[in-house]
């Protein structure tokens, strides 16, 4: 069964970080529900809310202290539900391109609280319209109470043009 626990990190940036943070929870069988980081002066405070078998979890742990020891690091159990009370929803954005649209599309999942397992966004300039398109597929973690309907109505209500389709 997985477990869910939250990961606090400190340090100074460093380039790649957070790529190799999240490399390492992949090779342990883990992955990140959700990830928060801010950055200060060259500082950063990152919290990282893992899934991963149980018996993995204090391995991952130790292999975070070991890979970074610059870096400090807190270990909190999560308070949320089990992961058998969500389910995936894929989906496919599609809409003119526009500044912050990309920012819009994540605080509504946010807002939310739900996952982001996986954001993809491009940008094609399609010459004969002269404008450039906006197209991204997401997969989210969603609680069994939250309706697949409800999370498209929230985010065609971004824009006038988004549409969004269930894969």
């Amino acid at each position: 069964m997985k477990k869910m626990f939250i990961a606090t990190v400190l340090g100074a940036v460093t380039p790649g970080v957070i790529k190799a943070l999240a490399e390492e929870t992949r090779q342990a069988g883990g992955e990140w529900i959700t990830s928060k980081v801010i950055k200060v002066d060259h500082h950063f405070a990152a919290l990282l809310k893992v899934a991963i078998e149980d018996d993995m979890s204090q391995p991952l742990k130790v292999q975070f202290e070991r890979q970074f020891p610059k870096l400090t690091f807190l270990f909190e159990a999560s308070n949320a539900a089990p992961l058998s009370n969500v389910r995936e929803l894929h989906l496919n954005v599609d809409c003119k391109d526009r500044p912050g649209l990309t920012r819009e599309i994540v605080d509504v999942l946010v807002n939310l609280d739900l996952g982001i397992e996986h954001m993809e966004f491009n940008r094609v300039h399609v010459s004969t319209i002269g404008q450039t398109v906006f197209t991204s597929k997401l997969t989210v973690l969603l609680p069994n109470e939250v309706s697949n309907e409800s999370v498209v109505e929230l985010l065609e209500g971004i824009s006038n043009d988004l549409r969004v389709s269930i894969i």
